[in-house]
């Protein structure tokens, strides 16, 4: 994180601190004034998305049902599979809501960011 002179505001953008268990508190330590903004997704175009992306780099990867079912029968979704893993943003939530307010978070739509930034 570059250092931020008095009056300036420093922003940084990382994906994956969301979902990184050790990242709050770290972040905290740092700075526990910090406001953060978190982009979230519809949680199953967000998966559609992360696979289609994995599957232009490995074309032999199993089918997307494969992956993001336990039991494609009943509908039990695995939830160990990152792509799936990352959407459920309460799971990740609770974890910084132990070091920050939700009076430090913005949450802001991905989908609605595309459409009118």
């Amino acid at each position: 994180m570059p250092r931020t002179l008095e009056g300036q505001i420093t922003m940084e953008k990382t994906p994956s601190y969301f979902v990184t268990k050790e990242a709050p508190r770290r972040i905290y330590n740092m700075s526990r004034d910090t406001k953060l903004i978190v982009v979230v997704r519809n949680p199953i175009t967000r998966a559609i998305s992360d696979y289609t992306q994995t599957l232009s780099k490995n074309p032999t990867i199993p089918s997307f049902q494969a992956l993001a079912f336990k039991n494609i029968s009943t509908g039990l979704i695995d939830t160990s599979w990152s792509a799936v893993r990352i959407g459920i943003y309460a799971k990740h939530l609770d974890n910084w809501l132990q070091y920050f307010p939700l009076s430090k978070f913005l949450f802001v739509s991905g989908e609605r960011l595309r459409r009118g930034p």
